[in-house]
């Protein structure tokens, strides 16, 4: 007689084994979400401070080119005229919306749509470092003749994360004083 050996897995065996590969493959399912989680809020993150950080040195910068005070009229706590040494006039504008936006003949660029309208400003100083107070809610072309300094604070807000810019800003054109009648 022959005498044949069993070979192979049981039932119970090849559910047991199932059954383990199946939670080892849930678990790390669970750890790729969670890292793909993580790595998606970081990106987003990343791009937001990116943002804010971009538009506002872009009016960091574009300020501290203004070719004369008197370019500064009409401006006011949420709107700042600007114009360099070239005459290219801009107007920054934080919106009550949300959007920080750079006006340049008369079409809108939006820089960020994440500014906070309540905690962001444009003051004006004069030369004893006082600041200007906007009689009329602008700036009227004599109170522009005074300016010296400006600070610009930009806060910007996106779900839980905010940051906030601000910057003292002394035109380098603004060195120089006022230009002589037989200069213009």
């Amino acid at each position: 007689m022959k005498n044949y050996t069993e070979k192979g897995f049981t039932l119970i065996e090849m559910v047991l084994v199932t059954l383990a590969i199946g939670i080892i493959g849930s678990m790390a399912a669970n750890m790729l979400f969670q890292g793909a989680s993580i790595y998606i809020e970081e990106t987003k993150r990343q791009s937001f401070i990116s943002e804010a950080r971009s538009s506002f040195w872009r009016l960091h910068r574009d300020a501290q080119n203004q070719s004369k005070p008197i370019d500064f009229s009409l401006s006011d706590e949420n709107n700042l005229y600007l114009s360099n040494s070239n005459g290219d006039q801009k107007q920054y504008v934080i919106n009550s919306n949300g959007s920080f936006v750079l006006r340049k003949n008369n079409v809108d660029y939006v820089l960020s749509s994440y500014a906070n309208y309540n905690n962001s400003e444009f003051e004006f100083y004069n030369s004893s470092f006082n600041i200007i107070s906007l009689s009329s809610g602008i700036i009227s072309e004599n109170e522009a003749e005074n300016i010296r300094l400006s600070k610009m604070t930009i806060r910007f807000v996106s779900d839980e994360d905010s940051i906030s810019f601000s910057a003292w800003v002394f035109p380098e054109n603004f060195r120089y004083g006022k230009k002589m009648s037989y200069h213009q």
